[in-house]
């Protein structure tokens, strides 16, 4: 059922005052009362927002935060419903429209993004787990990985240090790995190098074991295998004590 044209416009002026802070005249609503609703509003924007970017809070001053966060809330449109996928929408709003921050912070950017990732991963709907033996051979059997992950590959290791203390001359090529475990639902996320980023895509693409991207990592890497197998191995068993490895496909 359509709303009434006139009640269709009472809504969006109480809205746009929320948003705002600008009184466009609203039937029965005395101005100098209704400043708590814009208050409390706003305050539930800002709570999911600390909450999602407790790093990036910590990097603005309290006077950059506030503002931007009320430059968002009154000029941004969300498109989502879900109130979770909020944080989402204020990353693009800041890469889009807050050059001046950017400018300030040059992995800004990519901290908002390793923030959110952890967010989306916690909420991402169940995939679909591979059947797998729970015992094999690391270098010799199919690895099976945990589907519930992204891999992010950044110029900054916002994921290695506080966002505080990193200059331009942190830049470099960072991989971040970021999953939920299957029993507890808990985000863990671990720093990889370029080497197992190919390893991990390379198995999951190709479905081939570790011995078959070994003998191509040699060339690739200019690395004897012997000691490509002894710094790979104790790798792949902590990936596997963290439950991203879930086992060996069958």
């Amino acid at each position: 059922m359509l709303l009434r044209e006139e009640t269709y416009r009472q809504q969006s002026n109480f809205a746009h005052y929320c948003r705002t802070g600008e009184f466009l005249p609203i039937k029965g609503v005395d101005e100098k009362r209704v400043h708590h609703y814009s208050r409390l509003v706003f305050n539930v924007i800002d709570d999911t927002l600390r909450s999602a970017f407790p790093l990036t809070v910590d990097l603005f001053s309290e006077e950059e935060w506030e503002t931007t966060t009320r430059r968002f809330f009154a000029s941004h449109r969300c498109n989502s419903y879900s109130v979770w996928k909020m944080p989402f929408e204020f990353y693009q709003y800041i890469i889009s429209s807050e050059d001046e921050l950017i400018n300030k912070f040059p992995f800004l950017d990519e901290l908002l993004l390793f923030e959110w990732t952890e967010i989306e991963i916690h909420m991402m709907e169940d995939k679909m787990f591979p059947e797998i033996s729970f015992t094999g051979d690391f270098e010799n059997d199919v690895i099976a990985f945990n589907p519930e992950f992204k891999i992010l590959q950044m110029k900054y290791p916002v994921h290695l240090k506080n966002p505080n203390e990193i200059t331009e001359t942190d830049e470099g090529v960072f991989s971040v790995l970021i999953f939920r475990q299957p029993e507890t639902g808990n985000v863990q996320f671990t720093d990889i190098s370029y080497f197992f980023y190919r390893l991990i895509q390379k198995i999951m693409n190709e479905q081939k074991p570790l011995a078959d991207f070994i003998g191509e990592a040699e060339q690739t890497f200019g690395v004897e295998r012997s000691i490509l197998l002894t710094n790979t191995i104790p790798f792949l068993m902590e990936l596997q004590q963290n439950k991203f490895i879930i086992g060996f496909k069958k």
